[in-house]
């Protein structure tokens, strides 16, 4: 019988707690004793790979990983997401001011989750090749520390631009200072080419990467690198050729957009066909669960929430109706008294996202609402995949191909809207762009496509005027990046060069 997750947490659990801790001062390596006797034991190996997993989750920790809001800090700039003028959000909205700080204590949830996979993952790839048992078997347990590695960089160096480049367990953190992006980039791609070649088709468990998952995040890496800042511009057409591998072979991978959008929010649809990497929260003993389902994107004033996060008007305006958009937003709250508010009246007049809210609330009773949540939280999804291939095959192309028109269309049609056809190749790439923006709206994914083609200020010069938060800093490339944590550079001055 095949071995759950939760039968392997027990290893994890005991990883972790050998393992470095949230900051990186301390010994990066996942065992404190001799590696080369600790990872002759498959079982070893094994849990260091869970234990990278949960730094990624953020099992247990509020200050780290992908659990909470919080990792979405320094995706604030863009326009599905701002939050409200007061309380206790000042961290998030330091970003959506564009006023950020080096202090800022919310984006570390982000570095640390990161890091803390990395450091795990290198252990894993240096040392497997110890590990005595079913040589398949590790290679999977490789490959998917090659994957969770590149994952993790992606997200950093988009974040923070250039940041210590961990590749070996023996590197102490204090030893180096910040890498080029472009070298970062060499890291990333190097480690899912590695990850195609080690994982298998189909996992035998729910949310590990395949290598259907390594090549479709390699096509947004590559459509990453072609645009701002490395505008590697051949590699448009490495995105549309990995990102056309996943499409063609879908079968494959068992991958496939779901005929309903609504149905991707239910938890009876989580790990469905569309979603190609997921991590998997359990509240079964409430220390590995997900915070952003729930509370995070309620109204405090009407249905008790925290009012984290929620979609700024002109987005929201902007966004086609439709099913989708139907699915997407909250636009009425139910309070405790059993009054119905339209968002228009409410205390932050402004819609809510729906996605984040089957398993967490009871909609007869909205502000009886949890926090703590089973969860399979799509990072990558089919439908992302089809986008990138729409937009990098036209721009490698010069003009939209039949199968990119199609692509699109797939998603368009899906969302309640009419199909595209007879576009100049400029509009083909702004109506994916856009199209992109609405797909995946709240899902920590439109910062990062505004940065590298260079929307940041074309958006926020829309920004309607009855936004609480205010622009305060340069909306220009010299203000994308988060800036080093202080912290971190007080443990190694490095990092301030």
């Amino acid at each position: 019988m095949l071995k759950t997750i939760k039968q392997l947490l027990v290893f994890a659990i005991l990883v972790a707690l050998l393992g470095c801790a949230n900051n990186l001062e301390e010994e990066p390596r996942g065992k404190v004793n001799d590696p080369e006797s600790i990872y002759k034991q498959y079982a070893n190996l094994e849990a260091t790979v869970m234990a990278m997993y949960a730094g990624i989750r953020g099992d247990a920790n509020w200050s780290r990983g992908f659990a909470t809001s919080a990792y979405m800090t320094t995706m604030f700039g863009a326009d599905d997401l701002t939050t409200q003028i007061g309380g206790n959000k000042g961290e998030f909205r330091e970003f959506d001011s564009f006023n950020k700080s080096a202090n800022n204590g919310a984006m570390m949830n982000l570095w640390r989750g990161c890091y803390n996979a990395i450091l795990n993952a290198n252990e894993v790839i240096e040392y497997g090749y110890l590990t005595i048992g079913d040589q398949e078997e590790i290679d999977n347990l490789i490959g998917q520390a090659y994957f969770v590695r590149a994952f993790s960089y992606f997200y950093l160096v988009r974040s923070w631009g250039r940041i210590p480049l961990y590749t070996s367990a023996k590197t102490l953190p204090t030893d180096i200072g910040l890498s080029n992006v472009e070298d970062v980039y060499a890291v990333i791609i190097d480690d899912l080419l590695q990850a195609e070649n080690l994982l298998p088709t189909i996992q035998s468990l729910l949310g590990l990467p395949s290598q259907g998952a390594a090549k479709a995040l390699l096509s947004e890496v590559y459509l990453t690198q072609a645009g701002w800042p490395l505008n590697v511009q051949a590699s448009y057409k490495l995105a549309a050729d990995k990102a056309k591998e996943v499409i063609d072979n879908k079968g494959v991978y068992g991958y496939d957009l779901l005929p309903d959008f609504a149905s991707l929010w239910l938890r009876s649809y989580d790990n469905s066909s569309e979603s190609i990497f997921s991590l998997q929260y359990d509240n079964s003993d409430g220390a590995n669960a997900f915070h952003i389902s729930g509370k995070a994107s309620m109204p405090e004033g009407e249905e008790n929430g925290w009012d984290d996060f929620f979609v700024e008007l002109n987005f929201f305006n902007e966004f086609p109706d439709g099913p989708r958009k139907d699915a997407t937003f909250r636009t009425s709250f139910l309070t405790s008294d059993g009054v119905t508010v339209h968002y228009t009246n409410s205390a932050t007049k402004h819609p809510y996202y729906a996605k984040f809210r089957d398993g967490a609330v009871d909609e007869t009773n909205p502000s009886t609402a949890t926090f703590f949540n089973n969860a399979a939280y799509m990072l990558i999804r089919y439908a992302e995949v089809l986008l990138i291939y729409a937009e990098a095959q036209s721009r490698a192309d010069g003009s939209p191909s039949s199968s990119a028109y199609d692509a699109l269309n797939q998603v368009r049609v899906r969302a309640g809207l009419i199909p595209l056809s007879g576009l100049g190749t400029d509009e083909f790439i702004e109506a994916v762009i856009d199209e992109k923006g609405w797909e995946l709206a709240g899902e920590g994914q439109r910062w990062y496509d505004l940065i590298r083609t260079e929307k940041v200020a074309e958006v926020n010069n829309k920004r309607s005027s009855e936004e609480q938060v205010k622009i305060i800093g340069s909306t220009g490339t010299d203000n994308y990046y988060a800036p080093i944590p202080e912290s971190e550079i007080l443990l190694n001055p490095n990092l301030g060069n």
